[in-house]
């Protein structure tokens, strides 16, 4: 039973067909021999035996027995005659009905033991996702064409829960961008106004001095450069969601030189120890050079900000993917090292200076463009772990 589950369709069919034909025709022939013979006993009250017996004797030369010769029905009783015919019928539709009986049977368990379970899961997967409900798992698992279109249903209703999910966490981003947005706005745009009210009513009275009169445009001129810096912030990050990578094969080892390269300037320029490991082999990859170093860059200016003396990076391979994780001697991660990487997430430096950490999140875009991920830790003895991976076709 259980090769059958795993037999394809046609095979299954055909094999029930087969016994079906082979059943019909054995159970047809015995019928119709069972009905002659019940016929033939029928008429062999209403002759003669003797006579029967002695034409039987004189022809037993030859190569056919004298049969019984058929009965007028005015001459037999009614139950016989009834047998008689219902006879006939069973030797002239006996065949056909038991054909036909059989076949019935052969589709019916066919469609029992085939079609009627995966036909069930995917009318009632069908009829779920339609009302927006994707919190259900289609468990058919046979290895037939019918276990195959689940497994490829099951695989869209994944791909359907990510991209929903996806989108949910897009809303919510935006949402919270969008809150965000309003209350930096809102804050720099109420100081520019209170600023020229100051001087809308103080200035005319020539109740200002010259010193106090340069202050409130200083600061009000502070302002306004910090609204052209959110705005030009808010507009390369919606630059750099929609981007797309573009895929170039090279050597790993070509890439690999450059990822030291871009570590070695920074960490140079900014007086701070370096450590670089790499997988020593020899394979070419299809990969997005710019992402990979783009994400680099922003691991290591994060990472600069925050350690006390040096910086390791290691970049290798790891079955489909590259990775680059980048180590510091810091303090670690202060807060949750997911929240890092939403793109509203903001916090104040020490020098007071607001720090948007946008870098973390164009790196996290970045890496899911390339169909991969970014994931933040804390090292066990301080400081803290970036990896960032990278899908790859070698």
């Amino acid at each position: 039973m259980e090769k059958i589950k795993n037999m394809s369709l046609k095979k299954t069919i055909i094999i029930y067909m087969a016994i079906a034909l082979v059943a019909s025709t054995v159970l047809s022939f015995g019928m119709t021999h069972y009905a002659v013979n019940v016929q033939e006993n029928v008429w062999f009250k209403y002759i003669n035996k003797e006579e029967y017996s002695e034409s039987v004797e004189n022809e037993s030369g030859n190569n056919y027995l004298t049969s019984i010769p058929r009965i007028q029905p005015k001459y037999m009783s009614d139950q016989d005659v009834f047998i008689v015919e219902f006879c006939d019928f069973v030797e002239t539709w006996g065949d056909l009905m038991i054909s036909f009986l059989f076949c019935t049977i052969a589709v019916v368990c066919f469609y029992r033991e085939k079609l009627r379970v995966p036909l069930r899961e995917l009318l009632q997967a069908s009829n779920r996702i339609s009302e927006n409900d994707l919190n259900f798992e289609i468990t058919y698992e046979n290895k037939d064409e019918m276990g195959r279109l689940c497994k490829e249903f099951e695989k869209m209703r994944k791909e359907l829960m990510n991209d929903k999910k996806k989108l949910w966490n897009m809303i919510e981003d935006e949402r919270m961008l969008r809150s965000v947005i309003a209350h930096d706005i809102r804050a720099p745009i109420a100081l520019v106004k209170g600023n020229l009210e100051i001087l809308d009513e103080f200035l005319p009275l020539h109740k200002l001095t010259e010193e106090k009169m340069m202050n409130i445009v200083k600061k009000t001129t502070q302002h306004i450069e910090h609204l052209e810096h959110f705005v030009e912030m808010m507009r390369y990050l919606n630059n750099i969601v929609d981007l797309s990578p573009k895929y170039k094969r090279m050597t790993y080892k070509e890439l690999a030189k450059k990822v030291f390269e871009i570590q070695k300037d920074l960490c140079e320029k900014n007086e701070k120890e370096y450590k670089f490991d790499y997988n020593d082999v020899t394979c070419e990859i299809e990969v997005d050079p710019v992402f990979v170093m783009e994400v680099e860059e922003n691991l290591l200016t994060n990472a600069l900000r925050y350690t006390k003396t040096r910086i390791s990076v290691f970049f290798g391979l790891a079955e489909d993917y590259l990775e680059l994780i980048v180590e510091d001697d810091g303090s670690g991660f202060q807060q949750a090292p997911q929240k890092l990487l939403q793109s509203y997430y903001k916090r104040k430096e020490e020098k007071g200076e607001i720090h948007y950490g946008l870098g973390l999140f164009i790196s996290k875009s970045l890496c899911s463009a390339h169909k991969g991920e970014l994931r933040l830790e804390n090292k066990e003895r301080g400081g803290a772990i970036a990896i960032a991976r990278f899908n790859i076709s070698r």
